[in-house]
């Protein structure tokens, strides 16, 4: 991965830079990594939400399949989180569908809209509904879906990220996300087949 891609000093606050900075680069150094290391999907994708739920608020990542089933259905390929946020993906319908409710939430409109999408506030916002009771269990407050397109316009996956409070993205971090997710992407389609949840136990 090529480090400068991302400007690590992208920040105002002078209070948050060396925090944000050291996070970003830990980040980037761990899934560099694994993109040269790793030897399965499971490895690569685990090392990636290893590296962005390594500092609060960020508790819980995974990534995505997209499908074009007639059910237009999203499976885990792999996650990784805190212990509280443990469980949440199980059994879980996300869909991208606009006519289903399981494709209201912010994974379906991002793959729709072809744009990051989030939401700040689970409580407050309708499209999140359906997941709420289950995220306020596992302590989760806020979501960002980000899509990754592959060598066309489709979008093949998604990368998820779940914080422990409100407003708990910034642009500082949403390009962190968007950068390592498209580098973990790019070297994930170089593993043939590419295991679904049903192959990849929830972490």
């Amino acid at each position: 991965m090529e480090n400068e891609k991302f400007n690590f000093a992208m920040v105002d606050d002078e209070d948050v830079v060396q925090p944000k900075q050291l996070w970003a680069l830990e980040a980037f150094t761990i899934v560099s990594r694994a993109l040269g290391k790793a030897k399965t999907p499971q490895a690569l994708v685990e090392q990636l939400c290893k590296a962005v739920t390594n500092m609060p608020p960020y508790m819980k990542a995974w990534i995505g399949s997209v499908n074009d089933d007639s059910d237009k259905t999203i499976e885990v390929v792999g996650s990784f989180g805190a212990l509280t946020a443990s469980g949440y993906l199980r059994d879980i319908n996300i869909s991208w569908d606009a006519s289903r409710p399981e494709g209201q939430g912010p994974v379906g409109q991002s793959v729709r809209s072809g744009e990051t999408t989030i939401i700040n506030d689970i409580g407050s916002d309708k499209n999140f509904i359906l997941w709420r009771d289950r995220a306020y269990k596992h302590g989760i407050r806020s979501v960002l879906s980000i899509p990754i397109h592959g060598n066309s316009d489709k979008v093949n996956y998604v990368f998820v990220v779940y914080a422990s409070e409100p407003q708990g993205f910034d642009d500082y971090h949403i390009r962190v996300f968007e950068c390592l997710a498209q580098e973990t992407v790019a070297r994930l389609a170089e593993f043939k087949p590419l295991p679904v949840a049903a192959r990849y136990p929830e972490t």
